[in-house]
């Protein structure tokens, strides 16, 4: 699924998840957060997040293989010594 799109899903899922939550609240206000629809957001909140948590891994994984680039590129007399 592209990223755009599974954003808009959880975009659209914290919407509902926002309607069931305020509903079971209206209807019984002891309920706190154990309901239906603050699962429903924590569900919106990990899929709207994944793309976001996909590209910071990948910027990661690209530093490190840049930064073992650099280092095999370099010659054991780097530092000026022979």
């Amino acid at each position: 699924m592209d990223d755009a799109v599974l954003q808009r899903f959880a975009v659209v899922l914290a919407l509902v998840g926002v309607a069931l939550h305020l509903a079971a609240l209206a209807e019984n206000p002891s309920q706190g957060f154990l309901t239906i629809g603050f699962g429903v957001l924590l569900l919106a909140l990990a899929l709207g997040g994944a793309p976001v948590t996909r590209e910071l891994f990948e910027a990661d994984a690209n530093r490190a293989e840049a930064e073992q680039d650099t280092t095999r590129a370099e010659s054991p007399d780097a530092d000026g010594q022979s």
